[in-house]
């Protein structure tokens, strides 16, 4: 039975993962820990979202719609805003869980009072198999700089964060155009820099590959959005020795590689091909690049993830 103040506030966030839904919502109504509520807030769907979420008959669930905002941040945002629990755990509309990922969530907050935001591993899931396991953090007394130079090592279902983050000090996700795809790196980034994170060696989520995630569908978008965003921290640091340069052009590398490989995975060779060549350019021990080029020249599809 639902509490006023619930311990853990599930926020998901869908638009048009009808396919995935109903997955999603069990995998909560099926914790070990069922002190809970569940927004299931729809940016727009045009599917039948509504339909699968009005047939679950548990009183903890809520269904809240509105018209498509285009930004997936600004949907997250409003549904944190209508949260009641101690603790936000995100869940996107077509990932799932581990029936004991909130209570062992729970147990490391508890334990850990220091600490406001926790991350997991997680499957990675591709036409319905697990096909890999990630491992997210370890953490880094500086965390800010290991997200920034080594890369996003946080994914946005596998985490819960203290409720005093966005109430008491004000942070949301970025709703600007130009951090589109890239809002929950951005989020980590500025987080990083005032909380304390903690990571659990345990796989307690899964992540899905699908052909309809926002990331895959606007490679060219999100990889210059990335780029941007690396760059404007990257200004930050006002003494660069040769050593700090080559970090940033490793890690503009990587992005650039990555986009390559985005555009494999949707197989355009050609503009693969092209940021590959990028990559390469800008750092040219990137092996990755080099092996992703040769693979997209034969025309070898690759799963992105």
């Amino acid at each position: 039975m639902a509490t006023k103040n619930p311990e853990f506030s599930v926020v998901i966030v869908a638009y048009n993962h009808a396919k995935y839904l109903a997955a999603a919502v069990a995998s909560v109504l099926n914790q070990t820990y069922p002190d809970f509520e569940v927004i299931v807030f729809d940016d727009g769907s045009t599917d039948n979202s509504r339909e699968i979420v009005s047939s679950i008959a548990d009183k903890r669930v809520k269904y809240v719609y509105q018209k498509n905002s285009g930004l997936p941040a600004c949907a997250r945002n409003k549904a944190i805003s209508l949260s009641c629990g101690k603790y936000i755990a995100i869940l996107d509309g077509d990932d799932f869980w581990h029936e004991q990922k909130l209570a062992k969530c729970r147990k490391a907050l508890d334990t850990n009072p220091q600490v406001s935001l926790i991350c997991h591993n997680e499957g990675i899931v591709y036409d319905n198999k697990v096909i890999r396991f990630t491992s997210c953090g370890p953490y880094s007394e500086n965390m800010y700089e290991k997200l920034l130079f080594k890369g996003n090592c946080l994914h946005t279902s596998a985490v819960v964060i203290r409720r005093d983050v966005f109430f008491r000090d004000n942070f949301i996700f970025s709703e600007k155009q130009d951090l589109y795809t890239i809002e929950d790196y951005d989020f980590w980034l500025r987080l990083s820099q005032v909380y304390r994170f903690l990571f659990l060696p345990e796989v307690l989520g899964y992540y899905r590959i699908t052909e309809t995630g926002a990331f895959l569908r606007n490679a060219e978008k999100g990889s210059l959005n990335m780029l941007n965003l690396l760059d404007s921290h990257f200004e930050r640091f006002t003494s660069l020795n040769n050593k700090m340069r080559l970090k940033m052009k490793k890690r503009r590398s990587s992005v650039m590689s990555a986009a390559g490989r985005m555009y494999q995975h949707n197989n355009d060779f050609k503009k693969s091909r092209e940021w590959y060549i990028r990559a390469i350019s800008e750092y040219l021990l990137n092996y990755k690049a080099i092996i992703g080029f040769l693979s997209s020249a034969v025309r070898l599809r690759i799963i992105y993830r």
